[in-house]
């Protein structure tokens, strides 16, 4: 799911954008003014660098978007960890087939 903060486009969980809309309400009116200039994200929406903030900032915001940049990039990291075994199990399974059939007597 995305999101749109600062006119950039940020991929969350359905929980994150929850914990999003949360902050916003709890810091009206000027909620969405604090994720202003705070980071950059790459295409796919991913958060890649923070800034240091330069004007008036809630520590509460800066912690958020510290966890959400770490979550996207820990989603990444298990979503290759997963593909990557599922590709060993299939490369075991094929190599197995093979050994069997090269020990059947001939």
């Amino acid at each position: 799911m995305f999101k749109i903060i600062d006119n950039k486009k940020v991929e969350m969980t359905l929980d994150e954008v929850q914990m999003y809309d949360s902050l916003l309400k709890s810091h009206e009116p000027y909620g969405k003014e604090l994720f202003k200039n705070l980071f950059e994200v790459n295409e796919e929406g991913i958060i890649v660098y923070l800034y240091p903030p330069q004007k008036k900032f809630s520590l509460e915001v800066i912690i958020f978007l510290q966890n959400l940049m770490l979550h996207q990039h820990l989603r990444i990291i298990y979503k290759e960890h997963d593909e990557a075994i599922k590709e060993m199990k299939s490369e075991m399974e094929l190599l197995k087939k093979e050994l069997k059939a090269s020990s059947k007597p001939s």
